[in-house]
């Protein structure tokens, strides 16, 4: 057998079902590729959405380890302001007392 070279007036045919057949098959696949790479970028962005997110609420986590609780702040300074003001009752009633002490200690 000797191979035979190719001419001009060679034909091929194709039924044209076929060649439908392989287009639609073809369409149906770079469809198909398409709606699963669509997903897998969904699902990387939304991963890495979420690791960024978990991220921040770690750092704002050990941020916020050891500040002062609002309701604590409110507690201390209510504390504070009272602890001022029976400083300054105590000063009055010494100052009282003193003047008490002097009038009742004259009149003897």
């Amino acid at each position: 057998m000797t191979p035979e070279t190719i001419k001009e007036s060679a034909n091929v045919s194709f039924s044209l079902s076929f060649l439908l057949q392989l287009f639609g098959v073809l369409m149906a696949g770079v469809w198909g590729y398409s709606q699963l790479d669509a997903r897998i970028s969904t699902i990387s962005n939304a991963s890495t959405q979420h690791t960024e997110g978990i991220e921040r609420i770690e750092d704002a986590m050990a941020l916020n380890q050891d500040a002062p609780i609002s309701s604590d702040h409110t507690q201390n300074s209510a504390i504070s302001n009272l602890s001022a003001e029976a400083a300054y009752t105590k000063a009055r009633i010494d100052i009282l007392e003193q003047r008490i002490y002097d009038l009742t200690g004259s009149r003897r």
